[in-house]
Protein backbone atom coordinates (compact mmCIF):
# COMPACT_ATOMS: atom_id res chain seq x y z
CA UNK A 1 0.00 0.00 0.00
CA UNK A 2 2.82 2.12 0.66
CA UNK A 3 4.20 1.83 -2.95
CA UNK A 4 1.08 2.16 -4.35
CA UNK A 5 0.20 5.81 -2.18
CA UNK A 6 3.84 6.38 -3.92
CA UNK A 7 3.33 5.37 -7.31
CA UNK A 8 0.38 7.95 -7.52
CA UNK A 9 2.69 10.98 -5.71
CA UNK A 10 0.44 11.36 -2.33
CA UNK A 11 -2.71 11.37 -3.71
CA UNK A 12 -5.84 9.29 -3.20
CA UNK A 13 -5.93 6.19 -5.60
CA UNK A 14 -8.67 5.74 -8.26
CA UNK A 15 -12.17 4.03 -6.50
CA UNK A 16 -10.76 0.37 -8.68
CA UNK A 17 -7.65 0.34 -6.63
CA UNK A 18 -9.05 0.54 -3.46
CA UNK A 19 -11.65 -2.30 -3.79
CA UNK A 20 -8.79 -4.68 -5.66
CA UNK A 21 -6.66 -3.93 -2.70
CA UNK A 22 -9.54 -4.93 0.06
CA UNK A 23 -10.75 -8.17 -2.07
CA UNK A 24 -6.94 -8.81 -2.24
CA UNK A 25 -6.97 -8.34 1.52
CA UNK A 26 -10.31 -10.05 2.11
CA UNK A 27 -8.88 -13.23 0.12
CA UNK A 28 -5.38 -13.23 2.17
CA UNK A 29 -4.86 -16.90 3.80
CA UNK A 30 -5.30 -15.50 7.65
CA UNK A 31 -8.53 -13.41 6.57
CA UNK A 32 -10.15 -15.53 3.84
CA UNK A 33 -13.61 -16.73 5.32
CA UNK A 34 -13.58 -15.20 8.14
CA UNK A 35 -12.65 -11.49 7.76
CA UNK A 36 -13.62 -9.10 5.05
CA UNK A 37 -11.98 -6.12 4.77
CA UNK A 38 -13.60 -3.08 3.83
CA UNK A 39 -13.70 -0.55 0.83
CA UNK A 40 -13.69 1.96 3.52
CA UNK A 41 -11.08 0.94 5.59
CA UNK A 42 -8.50 0.53 2.97
CA UNK A 43 -9.60 4.17 1.87
CA UNK A 44 -9.35 5.50 5.67
CA UNK A 45 -5.46 4.28 5.79
CA UNK A 46 -4.64 6.11 2.49
CA UNK A 47 -6.20 9.22 4.26
CA UNK A 48 -4.31 8.62 6.99
CA UNK A 49 -1.05 7.91 5.24
CA UNK A 50 -1.63 11.22 3.01
CA UNK A 51 -2.02 13.42 5.73
CA UNK A 52 0.88 12.15 7.90
CA UNK A 53 2.83 12.81 4.85
CA UNK A 54 1.92 16.14 4.35
CA UNK A 55 1.83 17.58 7.80
CA UNK A 56 5.35 16.22 7.62
CA UNK A 57 6.85 17.75 4.88
CA UNK A 58 4.91 20.59 5.32
CA UNK A 59 6.27 22.19 8.41
CA UNK A 60 9.56 23.58 9.72
CA UNK A 61 9.79 21.41 13.43
CA UNK A 62 9.17 23.20 16.30
CA UNK A 63 7.73 26.27 14.65
CA UNK A 64 4.71 27.85 15.47
CA UNK A 65 2.29 27.85 12.71
CA UNK A 66 -1.48 28.89 13.12
CA UNK A 67 -2.29 28.48 8.86
CA UNK A 68 -4.48 25.52 8.58
CA UNK A 69 -4.07 21.95 6.76
CA UNK A 70 -3.44 22.89 2.91
CA UNK A 71 -7.07 21.36 1.29
CA UNK A 72 -5.91 19.19 -1.38
CA UNK A 73 -10.02 20.21 -3.56
CA UNK A 74 -8.34 18.34 -6.77
CA UNK A 75 -9.75 15.20 -5.52
CA UNK A 76 -13.00 15.46 -3.61
CA UNK A 77 -13.46 11.45 -3.15
CA UNK A 78 -11.72 10.71 0.69
CA UNK A 79 -13.38 9.83 3.79
CA UNK A 80 -13.24 11.63 6.94
CA UNK A 81 -11.05 13.99 6.68
CA UNK A 82 -11.37 14.67 2.80
CA UNK A 83 -11.45 18.32 2.00
CA UNK A 84 -14.79 18.37 0.67
CA UNK A 85 -17.00 21.38 0.83
CA UNK A 86 -20.63 20.43 1.37
CA UNK A 87 -23.00 22.81 -0.68
CA UNK A 88 -25.83 24.04 1.71
CA UNK A 89 -29.31 23.48 0.17
CA UNK A 90 -30.27 26.26 -1.88
CA UNK A 91 -33.75 26.92 0.13
CA UNK A 92 -32.05 26.04 3.40
CA UNK A 93 -29.26 28.42 2.65
CA UNK A 94 -28.21 30.68 5.35
CA UNK A 95 -25.42 33.13 5.72
CA UNK A 96 -21.94 31.73 7.59
CA UNK A 97 -22.85 34.20 9.85
CA UNK A 98 -25.98 32.46 11.41
CA UNK A 99 -25.13 29.00 10.66
CA UNK A 100 -22.42 28.66 13.42
CA UNK A 101 -20.10 30.42 15.73
CA UNK A 102 -16.86 31.78 13.51
CA UNK A 103 -13.93 29.97 14.43
CA UNK A 104 -10.55 32.14 14.08
CA UNK A 105 -9.01 31.32 11.52
CA UNK A 106 -7.07 33.97 9.51
CA UNK A 107 -8.56 35.68 6.54
CA UNK A 108 -5.83 34.55 4.32
CA UNK A 109 -6.81 31.26 4.57
CA UNK A 110 -9.90 30.60 3.96
CA UNK A 111 -9.61 29.10 0.69
CA UNK A 112 -13.02 28.39 0.41
CA UNK A 113 -16.16 30.21 -0.52
CA UNK A 114 -18.16 31.75 2.11
CA UNK A 115 -20.95 29.91 0.66
CA UNK A 116 -19.76 26.57 1.31
CA UNK A 117 -19.25 24.74 4.82
CA UNK A 118 -17.41 21.76 5.50
CA UNK A 119 -19.60 18.54 7.40
CA UNK A 120 -18.70 15.37 9.45
CA UNK A 121 -21.37 12.62 10.40
CA UNK A 122 -21.26 9.55 12.58
CA UNK A 123 -22.39 7.05 10.57
CA UNK A 124 -25.07 4.32 12.49
CA UNK A 125 -24.06 1.46 10.74
CA UNK A 126 -20.31 1.55 11.77
CA UNK A 127 -20.22 4.45 14.69
CA UNK A 128 -17.48 6.19 12.82
CA UNK A 129 -16.89 9.45 11.32
CA UNK A 130 -17.08 10.20 6.92
CA UNK A 131 -16.81 13.35 5.51
CA UNK A 132 -20.44 14.71 3.90
CA UNK A 133 -20.53 15.13 0.53
CA UNK A 134 -24.13 16.29 0.39
CA UNK A 135 -26.74 16.81 1.55
CA UNK A 136 -29.66 15.32 0.33
CA UNK A 137 -33.07 15.75 2.02
CA UNK A 138 -34.43 16.60 5.45
CA UNK A 139 -37.41 16.20 8.17
CA UNK A 140 -38.59 16.24 11.18
CA UNK A 141 -38.98 13.30 13.35
CA UNK A 142 -42.18 13.24 15.74
CA UNK A 143 -39.75 14.03 18.43
CA UNK A 144 -39.28 17.11 16.97
CA UNK A 145 -35.62 16.11 16.27
CA UNK A 146 -34.47 17.11 12.89
CA UNK A 147 -32.79 14.71 10.63
CA UNK A 148 -30.95 15.40 7.36
CA UNK A 149 -30.09 12.64 4.68
CA UNK A 150 -26.73 12.94 3.65
CA UNK A 151 -24.36 11.25 0.88
CA UNK A 152 -20.58 10.67 2.53
CA UNK A 153 -18.02 11.56 0.57
CA UNK A 154 -16.24 9.31 -2.27
CA UNK A 155 -19.38 6.72 -1.45
CA UNK A 156 -22.81 6.01 -3.46
CA UNK A 157 -26.77 6.42 -3.47
CA UNK A 158 -26.64 3.18 -1.41
CA UNK A 159 -24.42 4.55 1.63
CA UNK A 160 -26.69 7.39 2.32
CA UNK A 161 -28.08 7.76 5.55
CA UNK A 162 -30.46 9.81 7.17
CA UNK A 163 -28.69 11.23 10.65
CA UNK A 164 -29.32 13.56 13.32
CA UNK A 165 -28.40 16.91 13.42
CA UNK A 166 -28.14 17.56 16.72
CA UNK A 167 -26.09 14.43 17.83
CA UNK A 168 -24.18 12.92 14.65
CA UNK A 169 -23.34 16.07 12.22
CA UNK A 170 -20.84 18.83 13.00
CA UNK A 171 -18.49 21.16 11.46
CA UNK A 172 -15.21 19.10 9.88
CA UNK A 173 -12.35 17.71 12.07
CA UNK A 174 -9.47 19.20 11.09
CA UNK A 175 -5.70 16.86 10.29
CA UNK A 176 -3.28 18.50 12.81
CA UNK A 177 0.40 19.80 11.44
CA UNK A 178 2.92 19.37 13.51
CA UNK A 179 3.35 22.58 15.22
CA UNK A 180 -0.47 22.06 16.21
CA UNK A 181 -0.02 19.87 18.76
CA UNK A 182 -0.02 22.42 21.39
CA UNK A 183 -3.53 23.30 20.56
CA UNK A 184 -4.18 19.20 21.58
CA UNK A 185 -5.06 19.21 25.36
CA UNK A 186 -6.03 16.55 27.91
CA UNK A 187 -9.59 16.56 28.34
CA UNK A 188 -10.68 17.51 24.76
CA UNK A 189 -12.77 15.71 22.14
CA UNK A 190 -11.01 14.83 19.36
CA UNK A 191 -11.35 12.43 15.68
CA UNK A 192 -8.91 9.36 16.10
CA UNK A 193 -7.56 6.78 13.81
CA UNK A 194 -8.27 3.47 14.86
CA UNK A 195 -6.42 1.10 13.39
CA UNK A 196 -7.46 -2.30 14.13
CA UNK A 197 -6.98 -6.30 13.04
CA UNK A 198 -10.43 -6.34 11.40
CA UNK A 199 -10.89 -2.38 10.75
CA UNK A 200 -9.33 0.80 10.35
CA UNK A 201 -12.10 4.13 10.83
CA UNK A 202 -12.16 7.32 12.56
CA UNK A 203 -13.71 7.66 16.15
CA UNK A 204 -14.17 9.66 18.25
CA UNK A 205 -12.20 9.91 21.71
CA UNK A 206 -10.92 12.14 24.61
CA UNK A 207 -7.27 12.73 24.96
CA UNK A 208 -6.33 11.17 28.75
CA UNK A 209 -3.02 12.63 28.72
CA UNK A 210 0.12 14.12 26.70
CA UNK A 211 3.72 13.70 26.52
CA UNK A 212 5.28 16.81 25.22
CA UNK A 213 8.39 15.65 22.85
CA UNK A 214 11.18 18.15 21.05
CA UNK A 215 10.20 17.93 17.57
CA UNK A 216 13.37 17.16 14.93
CA UNK A 217 13.74 16.38 11.10
CA UNK A 218 10.80 14.06 11.83
CA UNK A 219 8.05 16.66 12.66
CA UNK A 220 6.55 16.47 16.24
CA UNK A 221 6.97 13.25 18.00
CA UNK A 222 4.78 14.08 20.69
CA UNK A 223 2.23 10.95 21.91
CA UNK A 224 -1.24 11.25 23.25
CA UNK A 225 -2.97 9.06 25.18
CA UNK A 226 -6.66 8.80 24.47
CA UNK A 227 -10.26 6.76 25.10
CA UNK A 228 -12.11 5.98 22.56
CA UNK A 229 -15.86 6.72 22.95
CA UNK A 230 -17.43 4.02 21.42
CA UNK A 231 -15.51 1.10 23.10
CA UNK A 232 -13.41 2.76 25.94
CA UNK A 233 -10.29 1.34 24.85
CA UNK A 234 -7.01 3.45 25.32
CA UNK A 235 -4.11 3.70 23.39
CA UNK A 236 -0.80 5.76 23.13
CA UNK A 237 -1.11 7.95 19.42
CA UNK A 238 1.19 10.04 17.50
CA UNK A 239 -0.13 13.53 16.35
CA UNK A 240 -0.32 12.20 12.54
CA UNK A 241 -3.71 9.79 13.86
CA UNK A 242 -5.18 12.64 15.72
CA UNK A 243 -7.64 15.45 14.35
CA UNK A 244 -8.49 18.35 16.44
CA UNK A 245 -11.94 19.66 16.76
CA UNK A 246 -11.98 23.46 14.91
CA UNK A 247 -13.10 25.35 17.99
CA UNK A 248 -9.30 25.12 18.97
CA UNK A 249 -8.19 27.24 16.74
CA UNK A 250 -8.42 30.26 19.00
CA UNK A 251 -5.89 28.34 20.88
CA UNK A 252 -3.50 29.02 18.05
CA UNK A 253 -4.03 32.32 17.49
CA UNK A 254 -3.74 33.59 20.67
CA UNK A 255 -0.20 31.62 21.40
CA UNK A 256 0.35 33.26 17.35
CA UNK A 257 -0.27 36.76 19.18
CA UNK A 258 1.74 35.82 22.48
CA UNK A 259 5.03 34.86 20.31
CA UNK A 260 4.56 38.04 18.61
CA UNK A 261 4.03 40.28 21.66
CA UNK A 262 7.47 38.78 23.13
CA UNK A 263 9.36 39.43 20.00
CA UNK A 264 8.56 43.11 20.15
CA UNK A 265 11.32 45.04 21.87
CA UNK A 266 10.61 45.84 25.71
CA UNK A 267 12.34 47.55 28.53
CA UNK A 268 11.66 44.88 30.86
CA UNK A 269 13.38 41.42 30.97
CA UNK A 270 10.90 38.84 29.19
CA UNK A 271 9.52 36.57 30.84
CA UNK A 272 9.57 32.92 28.84
CA UNK A 273 6.31 31.12 28.95
CA UNK A 274 6.24 27.44 26.41
CA UNK A 275 3.57 27.11 24.60
CA UNK A 276 2.35 24.17 27.34
CA UNK A 277 2.32 26.29 29.86
CA UNK A 278 -0.05 29.22 27.78
CA UNK A 279 -1.98 25.84 27.10
CA UNK A 280 -2.60 25.29 30.15
CA UNK A 281 -3.52 28.70 31.19
CA UNK A 282 -5.99 28.77 28.68
CA UNK A 283 -7.35 25.30 30.02
CA UNK A 284 -8.42 26.80 32.94
CA UNK A 285 -10.31 29.47 31.17
CA UNK A 286 -12.39 27.35 29.34
CA UNK A 287 -15.43 26.67 31.17
CA UNK A 288 -16.13 30.44 31.07
CA UNK A 289 -16.04 30.13 27.31
CA UNK A 290 -19.26 27.83 26.93
CA UNK A 291 -21.57 29.66 24.98
CA UNK A 292 -25.77 29.41 26.16
CA UNK A 293 -28.07 26.87 24.45
CA UNK A 294 -30.07 28.04 21.04
CA UNK A 295 -33.10 27.17 20.18
CA UNK A 296 -33.77 24.94 17.22
CA UNK A 297 -34.39 26.81 13.89
CA UNK A 298 -36.90 25.45 11.40
CA UNK A 299 -35.66 27.52 8.86
CA UNK A 300 -31.93 26.33 8.66
CA UNK A 301 -31.46 22.61 10.52
CA UNK A 302 -27.85 22.40 10.09
CA UNK A 303 -27.37 25.68 11.80
CA UNK A 304 -28.19 23.11 15.05
CA UNK A 305 -24.94 21.22 14.69
CA UNK A 306 -22.77 24.14 14.95
CA UNK A 307 -25.02 25.92 17.56
CA UNK A 308 -24.92 23.20 19.98
CA UNK A 309 -21.34 22.40 19.50
CA UNK A 310 -19.69 22.97 22.66
CA UNK A 311 -16.52 25.23 22.00
CA UNK A 312 -14.60 23.16 24.10
CA UNK A 313 -14.18 19.61 25.16
CA UNK A 314 -16.97 19.10 28.72
CA UNK A 315 -14.39 17.43 30.95
CA UNK A 316 -12.33 20.66 31.80
CA UNK A 317 -10.77 19.05 34.92
CA UNK A 318 -7.99 17.27 33.07
CA UNK A 319 -4.64 19.21 33.08
CA UNK A 320 -1.93 19.08 31.09
CA UNK A 321 0.53 16.11 32.08
CA UNK A 322 4.06 16.77 30.55
CA UNK A 323 5.57 13.20 30.86
CA UNK A 324 9.43 13.02 31.87
CA UNK A 325 9.62 9.61 31.63
CA UNK A 326 7.50 6.82 29.67
CA UNK A 327 8.07 3.13 29.52
CA UNK A 328 9.64 2.01 26.21
CA UNK A 329 7.24 -0.63 25.23
CA UNK A 330 4.38 2.06 25.55
CA UNK A 331 6.47 4.77 23.69
CA UNK A 332 8.44 3.32 20.67
CA UNK A 333 8.35 5.51 18.03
Amino acid sequence: METVLQEHHNQMPAREILESLAEKFSESTERKGRTIVQFKQVWNWFQNRRYAIRAKSSKVPGKLNVTSMPRDDSNPVRNVLQPVAAPMPPPMAAPMSTAMPATTVPVATRHMSESFMEFEAKSSRDGACYDVATFLAHRYMETGDPEVQVRFAGFGPEEDEWVKVRKHLRQRSLPCEASECVAVLPGDLILCFQEGKDQALYFDAHVLDAQRRRHDVRGCRCRFLVRYDHDQSEEIVPLRKVCRRPETDYRLQQLHASSNTEQKPSTNPPTATTPTETMQKQQNRDVSRTPAPVGVSHANVFSIAAQTANPESKNAAFTTTIATSTPAQNMQE
